[in-house]
């Protein structure tokens, strides 16, 4: 509902579920020239987090990395159109190579 742009990205209390989402069906870090993390792999809060030191968002008080900001900027790229989020219909792979198309009955 997030990245429809249905519900507003302010309001979420947990966007860090939505960037994983996000990351599952594109691939950031390439796409936004993301420096690797240093665990095994891409985790939303790693996206998050290298981000946030690319755009240089920190904490007032800590100068830590702000997360939650680059979560929310995350989002706001993907529902303002920035990156080109696109999923298939269901069975869409099935129907690939099939004739059925539905006729009209006009």
């Amino acid at each position: 509902q997030v990245l429809a742009g249905v519900y507003p990205i302010a309001q979420l209390q947990d966007p860090y579920s939505a960037v994983g989402f996000l990351g599952s069906r594109l691939a950031l870090p390439s796409l936004l020239q993301l420096r690797p993390p240093s665990g095994p792999g891409w985790t939303a809060w790693d996206l998050c987090e290298a981000w946030a030191e690319k755009r240089g968002y920190k904490t007032a008080r800590a100068a830590r990395n702000d997360v939650a900001r680059a979560a929310n900027a995350l989002l706001r790229l993907a529902a303002e159109g920035r990156l080109r989020l696109c999923m298939r219909p269901p069975g869409f792979t099935q129907q690939k190579g099939t004739k059925n198309t539905p006729k009209l009955g006009i």
